[in-house]
């Protein structure tokens, strides 16, 4: 197994390097510039002495006063510091030999200065100025190579580094760049779900456990997808099949809702469930009726009872019973037995609603065409006596008396069978009541007017229908008995009760307790208690008769 090593520990060795290969270049620099300080001031130094050499010359000829002073000067450049390091154990043997040559020189120089002889010192002076001119060469010399020391360094300094940039470059680009750039790959093919991820070895530990820890978890997210999608895939056919048994049972509900109990139906979604089951038969029994069976009904079947509370209704039997789904079977049955029960109660109300209608023609024909018939009777039984006796005049009494009395009952006839026939044909309450105005407006000459105020949805079909008939009578008895010029018709909301009104500025009653047409009062009182009310008749505001229902707000009801 190759040996691995840290990422961190190899960038700090690096760094290490770079910086030493620096600090070496920069501590060459440092040296030679270091030893390199003074060269110039030598050299100018080294140089002057030669003018000064020459200046002595003169001094020397001319004896001036100032001779000692440039003596001193001279000696003070040449034992300066500048010159003096030339001696140093770094300087090369050859100036360190000239500048000991210039100070033997210098002496007897000087001696000859001081002795003011001229012809000796101009004879040594030629020699004196090329040894000094030899100094101030090896200086020159010296100090350019160093110059060239420090530019070489600096050559070599930059080819180093260029060198070892191109090479970390290289080395980058190799051992992390391209490791890198596979683990990119790698995690964008994971991401497209593509998880045949084979990593690079590194000489790396970091990078070794990123691409293992990437393998890791392509291979941990393979096995993931795999599962899931298995699970997809069977969560995908349980909800096909729940789809479909939704929506057979959400078919054969509409159905039920739209056609009825009708055998042909109930056959029909039979069928539908034996092909949707695949099963061999099916059968509906209801309580009290023939068994209602498709298809083969062998072996043990699969049972789901029918309904109503604790009340059974029947049962649905499935053949054979290893193909049945029970939740599909017992939703079946439960969405029959809703439709079974509905379908009973609906022909029982529409039995109690035909008994009820037949009992109010039964009393409103008792109560107008019966009692008129009771009268006849009596004034046919007067007429009979009559015409024994011999009697023209009671004859003539009875007579009239029938002829009235057929006269009043076919008008109540008519009436009854307009009352009888009344049709909403009007989307809503206000629309049909417009429509009755308008009907009832060409038989009058009064003013016929609707205020309707009353809110929305709050009386049922059963209550809308009698209390169009109940206003429609006493709309025409104000026509025919009133002889008013404005009739009007309120629907308003009074607290927690709904209060209609037909009222009239007519003739008034002259006997409210007793009312004249008696038993269309008894009608209108039947249907206000059929519809859950009161009914009270009483002196309009506008100086006639006010009928008016009362009933209890339904919405206040619920929400109380």
């Amino acid at each position: 197994m190759a040996r691995t090593t840290r990422l961190t520990t190899s960038v700090i060795h690096t760094m290490l390097l770079v910086i030493l290969l620096f600090s070496l270049q920069g501590g060459l620099s440092l040296i030679t510039a270091l030893y390199s300080t003074g060269d110039a001031q030598a050299i100018n130094d080294s140089g002057s002495l030669r003018m000064r050499s020459y200046q002595l010359l003169f001094l020397a000829n001319s004896e001036g006063r100032n001779l000692e002073q440039k003596l001193e000067e001279f000696e003070t450049i040449l034992y300066s510091p500048a010159l003096a390091r030339s001696e140093a154990w770094y300087m090369p043997e050859d100036t360190g030999y000239h500048y000991r040559q210039v100070q033997e020189r210098w002496k007897l120089m000087r001696a000859y200065a001081q002795e003011g002889n001229s012809r000796r010192y101009v004879r040594e002076v030629r020699g004196f100025v090329d040894e000094i001119d030899a100094f101030v060469d090896s200086l020159e010399k010296f100090s350019a190579f160093k110059l060239q020391i420090l530019v070489v360094s600096q050559i070599l300094g930059m080819a180093t580094m260029g060198a070892l940039t191109l090479y970390a470059l290289f080395y980058v680009r190799r051992q992390f760049v391209q490791p890198l750039e596979r683990l990119e790959r790698g995690a964008e093919a994971i991401a497209a779900r593509k998880f045949s991820f084979e990593p690079l070895p590194s000489r790396y530990q970091e990078l070794n456990t990123l691409n293992q820890t990437l393998a890791s978890t392509a291979s941990d997210l393979d096995t993931l997808y795999q599962q899931l999608e298995s699970k997809v895939v069977s969560q995908d056919i349980a909800l096909r099949q729940a789809h479909e048994r939704l929506t057979f049972l959400y078919d054969a509900a509409r159905t039920l809702s739209g056609t009825g109990m009708e055998t042909g139906v109930l056959q029909r979604l039979m069928q539908d469930l034996r092909q949707h089951l695949d099963a061999d038969g099916v059968c509906l029994q209801l309580h009290g009726e023939r068994p209602l069976c498709l298809g083969t009904n062998q072996g043990t079947p699969a049972t789901a009872a029918m309904t109503k509370g604790s009340e059974p209704l029947g049962e649905v039997r499935l053949y054979p019973a290893e193909k049945a789904d029970h939740d599909l079977l017992n939703n079946f049955a439960l969405l029959l037995g809703r439709a079974v029960q509905q379908h009973r109660d609906a022909l029982l109300q529409e039995r109690l609603g035909l008994m009820e209608e037949r009992a109010v023609i039964a009393r409103e024909l008792h109560d107008s065409l019966g009692q008129l018939l009771a009268y006849m009777k009596i004034q046919l039984t007067l007429l009979n006596r009559a015409t024994q006796a011999g009697q023209p005049e009671g004859i003539e009494e009875a007579r009239q008396a029938l002829k009235q009395s057929v006269d009043s009952a076919y008008r109540q006839l008519r009436e009854l069978l307009t009352t009888f026939r009344l049709k909403v044909e009007a989307p809503d309450l206000p629309s049909a009541l417009e429509c009755i105005l308008t009907e009832l407006e060409e038989r009058s000459d009064a003013s016929l007017t609707l205020d309707y105020r009353l809110p929305p949805l709050t009386l049922s079909a059963t209550q809308q229908v009698h209390l169009l008939q109940l206003l429609r009578e006493a709309v025409v008895n104000a026509i025919k008995h009133a002889n008013a010029n404005e009739i009007r018709l309120c629907c308003a909301s009074e607290g927690d009760k709904l209060v209609m009104s037909v009222e009239d500025d007519g003739v008034g009653m002259t006997a409210p307790d007793n009312p004249e047409n008696h038993f269309g009062l008894n009608i209108m009182q039947e249907r206000a208690r059929q519809m859950g009310g009161t009914l009270r008749v009483d002196s309009s505001p506008l100086g006639g008769v006010r009928v008016q229902v009362s009933i209890t707000n339904p919405m206040e009801d619920s929400h109380g």
